[in-house]
C-alpha cells in the first residue's frame, strides 16, 4: 500500500507528458505565416517531429516499465499473520518450533451456532492453525495459541495478554469469565456474531477432548484461547507454560499495552 502514491505519480507524468505534446503540435500548427522565415521555421520544426515523437515514446516506454515494475513489487492486501488467513499456511518453521516444544500443529474452522445440534451448525470462511499443548498431568489441560505469537521474537498482543496478567474481575454477573475477560479486561474477542445463546467456536471434529475452542482474538490476529488467558492470570498453567515456551522472552519491563496489569515485584 505505502508505493501507491508512486505509482499515482508515475500515471500522472505520463498524463503531463502526453497533454505537453498535444498542446506542443497545435502551437506549431497555428504558427505558420507565410513569410520564408516562417516557412522555413515551419519546416524545421516539422522535420523534427519524427525525432521528437521518438523522445516521446521512449518516455512513455520508460514510464510504463517503470510502473510495471512499480505493480509488481507492490505488497499484497493481507498482512495478517498465516495462521489466521483463509489461504496462506503457516511456515515450515513455525510448525517445527511448535512440535521442538511438544506441541501439535492443528487447524480449526470457524463455526457459528455450535451451542445447538452438530447438523445445524453453519460452516464460516475462517480458518486457523495453532500450536496445542496438553500437559502430561492427571488434568490433560490443553492450551492453543497461534503460531506467530508461539515463534516470534517481537511480541503479540496475546503474548503480551498473556504475560500481563490482567487480573480477573471478582464478579461477571453470570457470564462465563473467560469470554467476559477477553473482551472487557483485554480487548479481543471470542464471540461470534451478535450476543444470543448460539455460540460459536474453532472447531475440530477429530480432537478428541475440544471439538469446539473459543479462542480470544486480538486485532494484530494474534489469538490463544480464552480460557487459557483466564487460568494464567491467577498463576495457574494449563497445557503448557507459554512464558517460557515462546520465543519472545523479554529482558525488561513489559511494554504497556495491558494497563490494567500488576506492577512488578520489586527487590
Amino acid at each position: 500500500m505505502g508505493k501507491r502514491p508512486a505509482v499515482a505519480l508515475l500515471i500522472s507524468g505520463v498524463a503531463l507528458a502526453a497533454l505537453a505534446g498535444c498542446g506542443s503540435g497545435a502551437t506549431t500548427a497555428s504558427s505558420t505565416t507565410a513569410s520564408t522565415t516562417a516557412a522555413t521555421t515551419a519546416a524545421t520544426t516539422a522535420a523534427s517531429r519524427p525525432a521528437a515523437g521518438a523522445a516521446s515514446a521512449s518516455t512513455s516506454t520508460g514510464a510504463s516499465t517503470a510502473l510495471s515494475s512499480t505493480l509488481s513489487t507492490a505488497p499484497t492486501a493481507s498482512s495478517a499473520p498465516a495462521s489466521m488467513t483463509s489461504g496462506g499456511m503457516p511456515s515450515a518453521q513455525q510448525q517445527q518450533y511448535c512440535t521442538a516444544k511438544g506441541g501439535e500443529v492443528q487447524t480449526r474452522e470457524a463455526y457459528w451456532g455450535t451451542n445447538g445440534e452438530e447438523s445445524s451448525w453453519v460452516t464460516l470462511a475462517g480458518r486457523a492453525t495453532m500450536c496445542r499443548f496438553q500437559s502430561g498431568d492427571e488434568a490433560s489441560s490443553r492450551i492453543y495459541v497461534d503460531l506467530t505469537t508461539l515463534s516470534s521474537a517481537e511480541p503479540t498482543l496475546a503474548a503480551l495478554a498473556y504475560l500481563s496478567k490482567v487480573p480477573l474481575p471478582s464478579t461477571t454477573g453470570g457470564a462465563n469469565p473467560a469470554t467476559g475477560y477477553c473482551s472487557k479486561e483485554l480487548g479481543g474477542s471470542s464471540t461470534f456474531g451478535g450476543i444470543s445463546v448460539a455460540g460459536g467456536g474453532w472447531v475440530a471434529k477429530t480432537d478428541p477432548d475440544d471439538v469446539v475452542v473459543a479462542l480470544c482474538v486480538f486485532p494484530d490476529l494474534s489469538f490463544i484461547d480464552e480460557w487459557g488467558l483466564a487460568y494464567h492470570c491467577d498463576g495457574s498453567v494449563r497445557g503448557t507454560d507459554l512464558a517460557t515456551a515462546m520465543a519472545y522472552q523479554p529482558t525488561g519491563p513489559l511494554p504497556p499495552v495491558f494497563p490494567g496489569a500488576p506492577a512488578p515485584a520489586t527487590s
